[in-house]
């Protein structure tokens, strides 16, 4: 019989842990359970709460996370119920707490029993909306005519979208390709090279996944490139290239680039070689901490600055992000983006442009870091862009939608003489 210890280990690494949530370990239907436990999880663990007599003693937290996951078995999982509390009671065995059958087993049929009950009975904001309340906050203080549309997404799962390499295929073309392997898509509206797949698929069912005819990469992510709007024999920077993504677009759409890939983390640097050899393109790439001075990469005509950031546009793909962000890492996550903000524009001639992005919709990311930004310099045009998501003071937002693009934020800068 199949348990639940494999889900259980992987999920307490972030719950207990404080670990981005990894995968690798688990089956295609364990992936399925913990990530759709962790999107779900503030009411999960709300549920389990209000069907315990008292709380669990610390010592005995996977237990609580196997009831966690007991729950959501029955309530998510496409399989018989019994089946799913019979793989929680088979877990405490290899939890070596087999005195705590009686107690699993009582707890899941429970709330089989009184199911409507228990959902009745939870208030929390929190568990209702399956979002911490600080962020809840920052929502609303940022978005608070969207508020319901934004977190409506956010506990949705992420389509998979493709970004077709335009050096190999058509869209149509590539399209045509998925549906004689009956794989469904929808055109992208925002991306000429996106597709929309109906249902996700291994990489290795994708025609020609390894001969670098498509790659895996939100639509919203697929702007970042096309924004930019790289000429012929540009240099170029992206300067957090990891893990390759928009190096390897903005190589598809000019391959004549002078690029340089920069990344402060080795092993994900190391990512973008695997892409740049999967689609055959070539770049310079360097391990650098671009906070700081780099007076070596020498001078740039554009520079893509996709910045480290809170993630909170991105929460339905990695729904950990829930649980590990914390309100107090914003102000280090802002004082970062200003660093790169000037170290990349000491890097930028005279007349090129830098592409500000974030994958957040926290206006303190976005919109006012480059107010920031003009203030403290002379030499910065801010450029328009097309009309997409939600124009800004500064810069366009794209906020996360159901069915479509996750949340993005980008802005247009070009450097002129001071005083112009």
């Amino acid at each position: 019989m199949r348990d639940f210890i494999n889900e259980v280990t992987v999920l307490s690494q972030t719950v207990l842990h404080g670990r981005a949530y990894n995968g690798q370990a688990l089956d295609p239907l364990g992936r399925f359970l913990v990530q759709t436990t962790l999107r779900h999880y503030f009411w999960l663990d709300s549920v389990v709460q209000t069907i315990l007599d008292k709380p669990l003693q610390k010592k005995h937290q996977d237990l609580r996370l196997l009831l966690i996951l007991g729950i959501s078995a029955t309530e998510f999982l496409n399989q018989p119920v019994y089946t799913s509390v019979n793989a929680a009671v088979e877990t405490t065995k290899r939890l070596k707490k087999p005195w705590a059958k009686g107690l699993v087993n009582a707890t899941l049929r429970s709330f089989q029993r009184t199911r409507q009950t228990v959902i009745h009975e939870i208030r929390s904001k929190v568990a209702l909306t399956n979002h911490p309340l600080w962020i809840l906050d920052r929502i609303e203080a940022d978005w608070p005519g969207q508020k319901a549309d934004i977190i409506a997404a956010n506990n949705e799962p992420a389509p998979m979208i493709l970004r077709v390499n335009a050096g190999k295929h058509t869209r149509a073309d590539y399209q045509s390709l998925l549906a004689a392997r009956d794989l469904i898509s929808t055109r992208c509206d925002l991306s000429p090279h996106g597709l929309i797949l109906d249902q996700a698929v291994a990489v290795g069912d994708l025609p020609g996944f390894e001969q670098g005819w498509v790659s895996v990469q939100d639509s919203g992510a697929q702007l970042a490139a096309q924004l930019l709007q790289p000429k012929p024999f540009d240099r170029v920077l992206d300067a957090c290239s990891a893990p390759g993504s928009k190096s390897c677009h903005l190589l598809e759409l000019e391959p004549t680039l002078d690029l340089v890939s920069v990344d402060i983390d080795p092993d994900r640097l190391t990512r973008v070689s695997d892409n740049f050899t999967r689609l055959g393109v070539s770049g310079d790439l360097r391990c650098l901490d671009l906070t700081k001075p780099q007076p070596a990469l020498g001078a740039f005509d554009k520079i893509l600055l996709d910045s480290p950031c809170s993630a909170s546009g991105v929460i339905r793909r990695h729904p950990d992000i829930k649980l590990l962000r914390r309100p107090e890492d914003l102000a280090a996550l802002i004082e970062t983006q200003r660093q790169l903000l000037t170290q990349c524009w000491s890097r930028l001639r005279p007349g090129g442009c830098l592409m500000y992005v974030t994958c957040s919709i926290f206006r303190d990311e976005n919109e006012d870091n480059l107010e920031w930004f003009l203030a403290h310099h002379n030499d910065v045009e801010t450029l328009a862009l097309p009309t997409v998501g939600v124009p800004r003071t500064i810069g366009v937002q794209l906020l996360p939608t159901k069915g479509a693009h996750d949340g993005f934020y980008y802005a247009l800068i070009r450097k002129v003489s001071p005083g112009l």
